[in-house]
């Protein structure tokens, strides 16, 4: 799926970046915020600033001015860093005894923080100014002698720093600085763009978490289980697939055993192939020529006498079968691999495999891909024996169509609470 925030610039009086506003965005190509539902808004722009596109990649270090709803001021721990934010309040938000406590709290506690939208004599949130370090002063078809008086009036409330917003013309420009505002916010000097960035289904998300923290040689036993069981259809499903004639395990009657009886490694594939399975939009041969690439890319690993110089040093078969597995995530999750790659922390080994097809895990990539697409002379510059090689094609041709069969039928049955 793609995320999207908008950035506004906010000068100074230099004219000079001081920082940016980040706005709600529906689409890509929207040019207002069409907020219904502020709460789900500011839910929205905080996620996609701080857990997808990145708080640096929007600002570059600058201040980012953050809208926030009213839920999200009264929170007792507000989970956003001090450093680089502003807290911007809306103009709709009833400066009550509740609201007024609020926003002394997150002053208290070094939060800056912008009153939005403020007009002298219309509303109680003069009551909120010794909290506040900026005021914003919306200049969009106010008379001059309103914004001189506006200036004024906030500088003898000992406000730190004004600023104009709202501003379309050159004439109002000139006024404000004039009259002693501080930053500059409006058309005139730049419109809002939208920054957007292609991510994962949040769908998947507890299948990628899941494998994320597999790759981690340090977590134990107790860790996987609690993933596991946070997800009831990720428990019903792993318990099913070890149910697959494919293995002979019997008697696996919990998550702890099905852990260990499949390993880290194992489990991590399983976690993946649940997620390819899912895919319902995808068709099944892309995916089956996935886990045959999977497969064929373990048996090569495995087979050190007949493979090149470089893929002997791909010791671990299960890295390889990984290697190959998520190789083609980007056509099933419908996501760059690069995106897919950053949400999940591989070694150094797997993304040098995955994204620049180097290393020895990239040999044995580099290998199937060129058995896949028939280049035969790919393969023996490799180092590889072409006839060896097409024999750990058909054979992972086999065990794709067995696995794939199986697995789909566990996607597709829902867990009814009864267990396995």
């Amino acid at each position: 799926m793609e995320v999207h925030v908008a950035r506004q610039p906010i000068y100074d009086r230099q004219l000079q970046v001081y920082g940016y506003e980040l706005l709600y965005r529906r689409s890509a190509g929207a040019t207002t915020a069409d907020v219904i539902d502020d709460d789900a808004a500011t839910a929205t722009v905080l996620m996609n600033t701080f857990t997808e596109i990145g708080l640096k990649t929007l600002t570059a270090g600058r201040p980012a001015f953050i809208n926030l709803s009213r839920r999200f001021l009264g929170e007792q721990d507000l989970a956003l860093p001090k450093e680089g934010v502003v807290l911007e309040l809306l103009e709709n938000i009833e400066p009550d005894a509740e609201m007024i406590d609020a926003v002394r709290r997150l002053s208290r506690a070094g939060y800056r923080i912008a009153l939005d939208d403020f007009v002298l004599g219309s509303d109680q949130r003069d009551r909120l100014l010794p909290y506040v370090d900026i005021v914003k002063v919306d200049v969009f078809d106010m008379p001059p002698q309103q914004i001189v008086h506006h200036a004024r009036i906030l500088r003898r409330h000992r406000v730190a720093c004004l600023l104009a917003e709202k501003i379309e013309t050159q004439e109002i420009m000139k006024l404000c600085r004039s009259s002693g505002f501080d930053y500059f916010q409006g058309f005139f000097l730049s419109r809002p763009s939208t920054m957007s960035k292609r991510t994962v289904s949040s769908g998947r998300l507890p299948l990628l978490r899941l494998i994320a923290a597999m790759q981690d040689p340090e977590i134990q036993i107790h860790q996987l289980e609690q993933l596991v069981n946070q997800d009831p259809s990720l428990s019903y499903k792993l318990l099913r697939y070890l149910a697959s004639p494919i293995f002979p395990a019997r008697g696996i009657d919990s998550i702890r055993s099905a852990i260990l009886y499949l390993g880290q490694r194992g489990l991590a594939n399983w976690a993946t192939l649940m997620a390819l399975s899912a895919s319902h939009d995808q068709p099944s041969e892309r995916i089956v020529a996935l886990l045959m690439r999977a497969q064929l890319c373990q048996q090569l690993a495995a087979d050190r006498r007949h493979v090149g110089p470089a893929a002997r040093l791909a010791h671990d078969p299960s890295t390889a079968f990984t290697v190959g597995l998520f190789s083609g995530l980007d056509a099933v999750l419908d996501a760059p691999l690069a995106v897919i790659c950053d949400e999940l922390p591989l070694t150094p080994a797997t993304r040098e495999a995955l994204l620049e097809r180097r290393g020895p895990y990239g040999a044995v990539l580099a290998c199937a891909l060129a058995q896949e697409q028939g280049h035969w002379e790919a393969i023996a510059e490799l180092g590889f024996v072409a006839s060896r090689v097409a024999d750990h094609y058909v054979a992972a041709l086999r065990w794709a169509d067995a696995h794939w069969a199986w697995l789909a039928r566990i996607a597709e049955t829902p867990n009814d609470g009864r267990g396995a």
